[in-house]
């Protein structure tokens, strides 16, 4: 049983081994701290030697209670959240980890109690994803509560191994982003084109583009070049509130010329929409409201589930919208595109979350195996009694140099020579 000053956590620290107990105490950064920690581990010391030394007890006014100290987060980062996240980090705090964590000490948190809640909310049916995101709430609040010295480690900082394991396990097939076929797409823009036509120039440019769902409501005309067939992507309408794109960064997307033309019909709809209705300008966002203003999302997504059902009973996968997304990505690395070009149009912050998340849709090079081919009998896959490109035809009347030939062109192996010893000596 022993005091000693220790330089941990970017701080001195005292920590005590007494009564199978390890208790830790933060003090500070500067030296003053640490000749402050150590008159404390001698007085620690001193009491342990006599046998006097019994752990401060900690007092309920000390206590961090969970539900307070997540709450008093939300508030004071919020500012800094995307509106979306706002809303999302909120429920996930009212509907889950509070009602599981409540005013459980932020100090006594433990790995065990992150897989406790692992565990219940999966019993409860909640997707490993759902998981993760309440979990990664608390990996942060606890990263706070250790650079504030309040706690010596932070039980969550394996979230992401322990999720991963989670996901293996649940899983009875590895994951693939989902991404509709060509017919698949043809089908759902002609039953858009048909049946939701103010919809569907919107689908054919999510189709065209890969932009998210957000970024097409926010798009304006301003930001559409018809010259250089570009489309800037500045902002986003999520949850009726314009925020920055999803990574925070404006991207500078290609316009195929189909999506382009169609593009210039929709303005000049709207163009002849104005003049009928005695607008005294076209309105500013390319995909607007009856009214002229941005476009709701629940209007958008009534206009795509009509669609989506439609074209489900032509055989077309009743997927997300979002899937228009990871269909242009894969169309585009197998039509020989660069996970860097793929990324950019997308507005990833990293190409190797491009690669991850599409690596089944890069071109396929297994044609040329040359590489790890290491001999072996080689047989072709026609009928050899076939003539044709792969040799002549082996009948009843060939001849044996025929035969020879033929052997040794598809196997690659010389056949022996009779005659052979009677050239050679063997003195």
């Amino acid at each position: 049983m022993a005091a000693k000053v220790k330089w941990y956590r970017d701080a001195w620290w005292v920590i005590t081994h007494a009564s199978r107990k390890k208790i830790k105490k933060r003090f500070g950064t500067t030296n003053a701290d640490k000749r402050r920690a150590a008159k404390v581990a001698d007085e620690i010391n001193h009491r342990l030697a006599l046998g006097q030394y019994t752990p401060e007890p900690r007092t309920e006014d000390s206590a961090i209670p969970f539900d307070k100290r997540v709450r008093s987060w939300h508030r004071l980062y919020s500012p800094t959240f995307k509106p979306s996240y706002e809303d999302t980090s909120l429920r996930l705090i009212e509907n889950h980890l509070v009602p599981f964590f409540g005013s459980m000490d932020l100090r006594e948190l433990s790995e065990a109690d992150i897989l406790g809640y692992i565990r219940a909310k999966l019993d409860a049916g909640l997707a490993p994803s759902t998981i993760k995101n309440g979990l990664t709430i608390v990996r942060r609040l606890l990263n706070l509560a250790q650079r504030e010295g309040l706690v010596s480690q932070n039980p969550a900082a394996r979230i992401g191994e322990l999720m991963r394991r989670v996901d293996q396990r649940s899983a009875y097939e590895t994951k693939q982003v989902d991404s509709w076929s060509r017919a698949e797409v043809a089908e759902l823009l002609k039953v858009a084109l048909e049946h939701e036509p103010r919809f569907h120039p919107a689908l054919f440019l999510a189709m065209s583009t890969g932009l998210r769902r957000g970024e097409i409501l926010g798009l304006k005309w301003a930001d559409v070049d018809f010259e250089r067939s570009r489309v800037n992507i500045r902002r986003a309408l999520v949850r009726g509130q314009l925020s920055t794109p999803k990574s925070g960064k404006g991207r500078m997307v290609a316009l195929p010329p189909g999506c382009a033309s169609l593009l210039i019909d929709v303005l000049g709809d709207r163009r002849r929409q104005m003049l009928a209705r005695g607008w005294p300008e076209v309105p500013e966002w390319v995909f607007p409201s009856e009214s002229g203003g941005p476009l709701e999302e629940r209007n958008f997504e009534r206009s795509w589930g009509r669609v989506r059902r439609r074209a489900q009973k032509e055989g077309v996968r009743p997927l997300r919208f979002h899937t228009a997304r990871h269909t242009y990505a894969s169309f585009a690395l197998e039509a020989g595109k660069s996970v860097r070009w793929v990324a950019d149009q997308l507005g990833h912050s990293n190409p190797e979350l491009t690669l991850r998340t599409y690596a089944h849709a890069l071109r396929s090079e297994e044609i040329d195996l040359s590489f790890a081919d290491f001999g072996g009998p080689k047989r072709t896959y026609t009928d050899p009694g076939v003539e044709g490109d792969e040799g002549p035809a082996i009948t009843d009347d060939a001849t044996d140099r025929r035969r020879k030939r033929f052997l040794e062109r598809e196997t690659g192996l010389e056949p022996a020579t009779p005659s052979l010893g009677s050239l050679c000596s063997t003195n």
